[in-house]
């Protein structure tokens, strides 16, 4: 039965992009594409979890955005569904996890199940938080499993 249940919520995922998701998985920095939240639990806990997937939705915004100028509109060679069809089939199978611990104020983020990256919030004050650090997503994803710990910190 929880199979079942796992297919039919990944379908309505798939098959109609973000309407039945839970919204954006933030992964976007400079280049790259955000992700389809599919299902969030324990928020505010020491167990939050969020999970995710690439949708071809994901991949629309990302080829029309075009960071890597690789469509004709931005001097590419391809078109944008083009684009979106070759860039999803690149991605499709990423699947996105990140664990918090709100109370620790800790994140670790995983893609298909490998350690990426773990942070401890606050950040020092020399942290680099530029687009080009990869940090702005892992706050926002902080911001979506420990609102509350996030607003007392002042990154809401």
């Amino acid at each position: 039965m929880r199979l079942f249940l796992r297919l039919v919520l990944a379908l309505s995922v798939i098959g109609s992009g973000p309407a039945y998701s839970f919204g954006d998985y933030p992964l976007a920095s400079c280049a790259g594409n955000d992700g389809t939240i599919i299902d969030k639990t324990n928020i505010n806990t020491d167990r939050a979890i969020m999970k995710g997937i690439i949708t071809k939705a994901d991949m629309q915004e990302y080829c029309e955005r075009d960071p890597g100028a690789i469509t004709q509109k931005f001097g590419g060679k391809l078109t944008v569904n083009q684009c979106i069809e070759q860039e999803y089939r690149r991605k499709r199978d990423i699947h996105l996890e990140t664990t918090a611990n709100c109370a620790a104020k800790t994140l670790s983020v995983r893609y298909n199940g490998r350690l990426d990256r773990s942070i401890r919030f606050p950040l020092s004050s020399d942290a680099d938080t530029s687009c080009a650090s990869g940090m702005p997503p892992l706050i926002s994803q902080f911001v979506v499993l420990c609102p509350d710990a996030a607003k007392r910190l002042g990154i809401d």
